[in-house]
């Protein structure tokens, strides 16, 4: 009956936004290099871990993976193929968090071009070893970056295994 008379599907629409739960979801790449490094940026604007992976929130209707790519576009214009997702979580805060809660989730990318730049929302970045990064990350960060890197050697080994000949 709503759909069938426009101002009631008007009314219906404007009562779900203001009772139905908000969810905030952002999405995260971890992006390995030829040498199996993974980029780790420092943030302008976090104030709980500054170091961590390139991501940002997800817009409504937009896919996570676009999300990942838009946002490696704008912080540091450098494009990635986004593959699996390897993470799906629960983002909490700690004292020193700005962000609210959310829905994190975590791709693995691989890399296609040079970063070109750094944004105003970035202070720097580095390359680092995904078993011992350095950096004091997020729990949900760390968790991304272990099974990207079990997936990233599972891809890895695939390749070298096509790119072998074996003898006749």
């Amino acid at each position: 009956m709503a759909g069938e008379w426009p101002p009631l599907r008007w009314i219906v629409r404007g009562a779900a936004r203001v009772v139905a739960p908000r969810h905030y979801v952002g999405a995260v790449g971890v992006v390995f290099d030829a040498d199996g490094r993974v980029l780790l940026l420092e943030h302008a604007f976090r104030t709980d871990f500054p170091w961590g992976l390139p991501g940002g929130w997800v817009e409504p209707g937009e896919e996570p993976a676009e999300t990942v790519k838009r946002e490696l576009r704008e912080e540091l214009g450098l494009d990635v193929e986004v593959r699996d997702q390897v993470f799906c979580g629960v983002v909490g805060r700690v004292r020193t968090s700005t962000h609210p809660v959310h829905l994190g989730l975590a791709y693995y990318c691989e890399l296609t071009s040079r970063i070109e730049g750094l944004s105003i929302e970035t202070l720097g970045y580095e390359w680092v070893d995904p078993a011992n990064p350095a950096r004091d990350l997020a729990p949900f960060q760390q968790t991304a970056i272990a099974r990207a890197a079990l997936c990233h050697a599972r891809r890895s080994a695939g390749r070298a295994r096509t790119n072998t000949t074996s003898p006749m």
